[in-house]
């Protein structure tokens, strides 16, 4: 083998090796940005599985009320006087007839956000609907 040759070689040599660590430096960057996104996610979930936890444990000290709105309301006002973790986003709001909350969670830095929505029925606050009400539907 010439000097040419040999340095030509090298040369190659030199330029894939630096292709191939580039390539599994920006992997490896993707996958650590995937699992931090995961995490936030994750975080999310458990945000809304709290909430649900804090509205079954103060609903159980609760009596019901024959109206699903005002059941709904006081849901609404445990979530508000609790306080939510730094860097998220809590909208709470009641539905358009007023007789569900929605929770909805978002993490700063996340475009993806969580929600829930519950019916104060479900924490045995107000009433259910009877099954030929559900098969009427709204009204």
């Amino acid at each position: 083998m010439t000097l040419t040759e040999t340095v030509v070689a090298s040369l190659v040599f030199s330029l894939t090796a630096a292709a191939s660590v580039h390539l599994l430096n920006l992997v490896s960057v993707s996958v650590l940005d995937l699992e931090r996104r995961q995490q936030r996610l994750d975080q999310l979930e458990a945000g809304l599985v709290a909430s649900e936890s804090l509205l079954r444990s103060e609903s159980r000290q609760m009596a019901p009320v024959g109206d699903c709105p005002q059941a709904a309301a006081r849901l609404l006002a445990i979530l508000q006087s609790s306080s939510s973790k730094s860097g998220w986003s809590r909208d709470l709001s009641l539905t358009a007839s007023g007789e569900m909350l929605q929770l909805r969670l978002a993490v700063a830095g996340l475009a993806q956000t969580r929600q829930r929505i519950y019916h104060p029925a479900a924490f045995g606050l107000c009433p259910a609907l009877s099954t030929q009400e559900v098969a009427r539907g709204p009204s």
